[in-house]
């Protein structure tokens, strides 16, 4: 059914979509979630999984499903970077049309959800909130908290409009392609930046909710995360305001 959804709401114009999926030691879930995705896609998809820095299986594993899958493309990096392997993703992609998205979340409908919106709604970028999701979230209470209060700062710090920056996104190569290159951050913060960046320069925003359910614990626990991110949004402000 998927397969049937995503090509009758592909966007008119567009003719590929290209699915960016970044990937640090994820060999206990990477078959689980990629192959139903290789399964389901139709022609006009590809996949295009970003491993950085890996030290587990992930690397042979993604090996042997490109073996067998023609629309699974494999970009190595040296070293776990998150924001970089999506930076990497965006820069080499190629497509049309571009989605973002985890390997723990790999929405299907929110992918139709998105191409919808982009012909229907003329919008430029999809952006998936968490916060939108209300009751729907089911992730830890602490973890809700953690993005209200990140997201509260986005707002005060960088003059935020929205109630996300992370999570899976759909939009258009063309409406985006100038923004990564001129991205300063990496790591958690290059998803927020990437938002911010394309909310200044014009480019035609909408959120749509997006319900998750924890499948795995995050790879950095939250008490070294949120400092982190703390650090960074300030980083972020600082840059910004130089422009």
């Amino acid at each position: 059914m998927n397969r049937e959804l995503l090509t009758s709401f592909m966007p008119s114009g567009a003719s590929s979509v290209e699915v960016i999926i970044p990937v640090y030691n994820e060999e206990l879930i990477l078959r689980d979630q990629l192959l139903p995705v290789l399964n389901e896609i139709p022609s006009s998809f590809t996949v295009t999984v970003v491993e950085n820095g890996s030290t587990d299986g992930t690397i042979q594993l993604l090996g042997e499903l490109a073996g067998e899958y023609g629309q699974l493309q494999v970009v190595n990096l040296p070293d776990p970077n998150y924001g970089l392997a999506l930076k990497e993703g965006l820069l080499q992609a190629r497509a049309d049309i571009v989605i973002i998205d985890d390997l723990d979340v790999l929405d299907l409908d929110f992918w139709v959800r998105g191409l919808k919106l982009l012909e229907e709604d003329g919008v430029d970028l999809v952006q998936g909130s968490k916060v939108l999701a209300g009751k729907m979230d089911r992730r830890p209470f602490i973890r809700r908290a953690a993005t209200l209060t990140l997201t509260f700062l986005l707002k005060v710090m960088l003059g935020f409009r929205g109630t996300d920056t992370h999570g899976p996104k759909v939009m258009w190569r063309d409406a985006v392609k100038d923004i990564p290159p001129l991205c300063c951050f990496e790591l958690d913060i290059f998803p927020t930046e990437l938002v911010v960046r394309a909310q200044r320069m014009g480019v035609g925003i909408r959120e749509t909710a997006i319900h998750l359910k924890e499948i795995r614990d995050t790879p950095l626990p939250l008490y070294k995360r949120v400092p982190r991110a703390l650090r960074d949004i300030w980083r972020l402000s600082r840059s910004l305001r130089k422009k």
